[in-house]
């Protein structure tokens, strides 16, 4: 699979004393044979092996919006049964922010793309 995004969350379940690490990836959009588009969505986690059917739509963008909204469903499914946090800060995640924050890998800057900063002087 071809990741376009990818977000990593600490899942702990209630009584729980320590999480483990769990891997959401966004695949990128791929045709079907019958002009629909599918994406495929997985979570790795270490403990629940999960088994996603990919979720299609009728253009790339439309599918992996609504692989996005099938993805929530599992976010769902773990914040009932205990807590999610990012692994760098520690931080509660809730359904619908594990899904927006750093849903996608931002692309790599292109060098003369954007302006320089001028460092605040004044002209």
């Amino acid at each position: 699979m071809d990741i376009i995004g990818e977000r990593k969350i600490v899942f702990q379940p209630a009584g729980a004393e320590h999480g483990r690490e769990i891997s959401l990836h966004v695949g990128r959009p791929q045709q079907r044979s019958d002009d629909g588009w599918e994406v495929q969505i997985d979570i790795l986690d270490p403990e629940k092996p999960w088994k996603l059917p990919p979720v299609w739509g009728t253009d790339g963008l439309g599918a992996v919006i609504l692989g996005i909204f099938a993805l929530s469903k599992y976010v769902e499914w773990y914040t009932m049964r205990g807590r999610l946090t990012l692994p760098e800060h520690g931080e509660t995640v809730f359904p619908e922010w594990a899904l927006l924050l750093e849903a996608s890998t931002p692309p790599a800057p292109v060098p003369g793309a954007a302006p320089e900063p001028d460092g605040g002087a004044e002209g």
